[in-house]
């Protein structure tokens, strides 16, 4: 086995499978605890009888909960280091997802998704940065592998929770069985450090004529801010989509199972989506084209949905399983439109923390707009305004050039580029500087 000095972790092909299937369960754990609550969602209404408003907050809270919980993702890191930030990541999810079935009042229920969800969003933000610390020289691996499992981890709640559910006649079941899957993750992760191959952050990259990283704010790259806004408006159409596209489908006539498959066709472009993206990016494949057409791909399936909901409802889940390859593509802007580890961190951080709160606020427009307006007319012509702003800040945020560019630009200007002999940690500077 072959250690790497700069991040202190052993390597080889046995440990490097294992890290890579370690990377799948984590980021298969990332999304049931939002995508299987869709399908069972009437269910959980009935059972808690609670009022739009409450419904509504329940699809709401992955956004605003990843918004919140973002922004300390990169503290935590720099406070417990990577393996300690991702096991607490695995616990918090396994004892969300596992207890809130357990309970009988909507509070409680709530309360422990918000426990999942604060281990999902730190999951969400930091695990890029192991992709990139652990697999340095094969970042098309890491990143497909991220994705593609993010992909399996919103596909499989959406198609098996309804059928589960309905075979036991109790949606507890069907929402608890995703419980499974970050213990699992936890398991592998204790196993890869006990293997001592998890990267140390500590350790820095040596490099004597290294540019250290730029110390200004992520928010002056104006590539960080159309990141984060694409990024943004893609995870309205996700999570309006796990909260709300099987109750339209179900409102428009379709049977619950049937609604569940629509989600999951929607969510299996999840698999080819992070195959693809991720190359169309890291390749630079048309870039701009691509996160264009998952925009108008978007708009069809909402129009399909507004006009002709049941006349082919499987046509509008595949434009709109289309349109959700911007996640993914998203994702795989942030490694591959940064360089330094400790701005990837930083990038990772700003775009999903600040992109979330947009995704917060989207399933709970949805679901004002439809206590306002009685029907889904008005928040679907809401929905088919998003996508279009999804292509725009698409096209903007695939622009050549990367962060550190733009950042290191800034300082330039400011008289602040510096030449170092040394090391630099995840803040983006040297380790002596304050």
């Amino acid at each position: 086995m072959t250690p790497q000095p700069e991040h202190g972790h052993r390597t080889g092909r046995g440990l490097d499978v294992l890290a890579l299937a370690c990377l799948i369960l984590i980021a298969c754990s990332l999304r049931p605890a939002a995508s299987s609550l869709g399908p069972v969602l009437s269910e959980v209404q009935g059972a808690f009888t609670l009022v739009e408003w409450q419904t509504g907050l329940l699809t709401a809270l992955p956004g605003l909960i990843f918004a919140i919980c973002g922004f300390i993702a990169v503290p935590v890191l720099k406070k417990i280091g990577l393996f300690n930030s991702l096991l607490m990541t695995c616990v918090l999810i396994t004892a969300g997802v596992g207890a809130r079935v357990l309970v009988d009042g909507w509070v409680a229920f709530a309360g422990l998704t918000v426990v999942a969800l604060a281990g999902m969003s730190i999951g969400n933000v930091i695990l890029p940065v192991y992709v990139k610390a652990r697999f340095p020289h094969r970042a098309n691996l890491g990143a497909t592998a991220f994705t593609v499992s993010l992909g399996m981890g919103s596909m499989f709640p959406a198609f098996l929770t309804a059928p589960v559910a309905s075979h036991f006649d109790n949606w507890r079941v069907g929402l608890g069985m995703w419980a499974l899957v970050p213990a699992c993750a936890l398991v592998t992760w204790i196993i890869l450090k006990l293997a001592r191959s998890v990267p140390n952050l500590d350790q820095s990259e040596q490099d004597t004529h290294e540019v250290a990283p730029p110390r200004r704010h992520i928010f002056t790259s104006a590539k960080a801010r159309y990141m984060a806004m694409f990024f943004g408006l893609q995870s309205v159409n996700a999570y309006v989509q796990f909260g709300w596209l099987p109750q339209i489908y179900r409102d428009a006539g379709l049977d619950p199972v049937l609604a569940g498959i629509m989600l999951t066709v929607v969510t299996f472009g999840g698999i080819p989506g992070g195959f693809l993206a991720p190359q169309i990016i890291m390749r630079n494949i048309l870039p701009r084209f691509f996160l264009v057409s998952f925009s108008v791909s978007a708009v069809g399936g909402y129009l399909g949905l507004l006009l002709m909901p049941t006349t082919v409802p499987v046509l509008w889940a595949i434009l709109l399983g289309y349109g959700g390859f911007a996640f993914p593509a998203a994702l795989a802007l942030i490694t591959g439109r940064t360089h330094a580890v400790s701005i990837t961190a930083r990038t990772s951080a700003f775009v999903q923390s600040s992109g979330y709160v947009l995704a917060a606020i989207g399933p709970l427009a949805v679901g004002g707009l439809l206590g306002l307006s009685g029907g889904w007319s008005v928040p679907l012509w809401f929905m088919i305004g998003v996508a279009v702003l999804m292509g725009v800040t698409g096209y903007l945020a695939a622009a050549p050039g990367t962060v550190d560019d733009d950042l290191a630009t800034s300082d330039r200007h400011g008289g602040k580029t510096v030449l170092h002999s040394g090391t630099t940690d995840l803040r983006g500077g040297t380790p002596g500087q304050k």
